[in-house]
């Protein structure tokens, strides 16, 4: 399971997916899908969604919605010296000098291209000890035809992934492991039975404000659901239970989301030895789960410790994408018309 877990990472960490313009990532996702769902569709939104039906009556719907896009950049001005001008899409300048990158133009091409600034002995000493910001840096694309270029080209990473067991380091681990998890949770559930539908949403947009989610669960309408994305590993944070790579899947506790589905992630964990760690979401929780809550369905956090957000390389353990996988299905599998019933009552109290 492991090795295979790696492929895709391999695989969908190389997937376009900027926010809007996911359908490289999608179409990954939905080869990987076929044969361990019966039906996929993509809305309006771009999103993907692979529902595989209950195996008995139906007793509801139960929708994790795990987030495909990435950061990215985008450019904002072309200059005919040969170089863009950028803006971020959830990038920290810090981090682009020299990044190799890819920009994709209007006619379909995957232009190289190189993230510049100023060489440190041109520069005074003030600029120096200046952390660079989206005035000071441009992409090079003095290599190519400037005339191919256009405002609005999106512009991405090219990092290639590596291994060093148990952890693979990639680009856009945010979230494409959390995807890998739903897969993998499809294909526990091919020999386990369930009486509710799952609904995997492949979600778009999240890194801009999770709207791709909010689409989808307008649509589905789900009983339950549960949203899915990365968290802050092993990074001590005062006043905060230390969330570790390799201790299991996330579960998180906030005002958002609800205590039922919470507590029975918790308790579906422990009942059937996958370890699970703790953390709070004193507000917004960043994540699809804040959308789904404003459509006014019940909802759950479960996340995947990541070292290193947001970087061209980005630290995962395969063993707690695996673990996260299980929960879902298993979470999925014990799920009976009771929990409705008892969530209800609870939240009517």
């Amino acid at each position: 399971m492991n090795n295979k877990i790696k492929d895709m990472i391999f695989e969908f960490s190389q997937a376009y997916g900027p926010p809007g313009r996911e359908e490289g990532i999608r179409n990954s996702i939905r080869k990987r899908v076929e044969g361990l769902c019966d039906e996929i569709t993509v809305d309006q939104s771009g999103n993907l969604i692979a529902i595989k039906h209950a195996t008995e009556k139906t007793s509801g719907r139960l929708m994790v919605s795990t987030h495909m896009d990435e950061v990215c950049l985008l450019c904002s001005k072309v200059l005919d010296s040969g170089f863009l001008r950028v803006e971020p899409v959830g990038f920290d300048p810090k981090l682009l000098p020299s990044q190799k990158v890819i920009v994709h133009t209007k006619d379909g091409e995957q232009l190289r291209g190189v993230v510049g600034m100023l060489a440190p002995h041109l520069q005074t000493e003030e600029t120096k000890s200046k952390i660079s910001d989206y005035d000071d840096l441009f992409v090079d694309v003095s290599m190519h035809d400037i005339s191919k270029f256009s405002v609005g080209d999106f512009i991405t990473f090219s990092s290639e992934p590596f291994e060093s067991k148990p952890f693979v380091f990639a680009k856009t681990i945010d979230n494409r492991g959390c995807c890998i998890a739903s897969v993998v949770a499809l294909e526990y559930l091919q020999s386990m039975r369930h009486s509710f539908d799952f609904y995997a949403v492949f979600s778009s947009r999240e890194e801009i404000g999770a709207f791709g989610a909010r689409t989808a669960t307008s649509m589905i309408q789900p009983d339950v659901s549960i949203a899915m994305d990365v968290t802050f590993g092993n990074i001590d944070i005062p006043g905060h239970p230390k969330v570790e790579l390799g201790k299991g899947p996330v579960i998180a506790k906030g005002p958002v989301l609800t205590k039922r589905v919470s507590e029975r992630l918790l308790s579906c964990g422990k009942n059937n030895g996958i370890d699970t760690q703790l953390e709070v979401t004193p507000s917004r929780t960043g994540t699809d789960a804040d959308q789904i809550q404003l459509e006014g369905y019940p909802v759950g956090l479960v996340s995947i410790p990541l070292s290193y957000m947001h970087n061209t390389f980005e630290k995962i353990n395969t063993d707690d994408i695996k673990e996260t996988g299980r929960l879902l299905a298993l979470f999925t599998s014990e799920l009976k018309q009771e929990f409705l019933t008892i969530q209800s009552e609870e939240e009517g109290a």
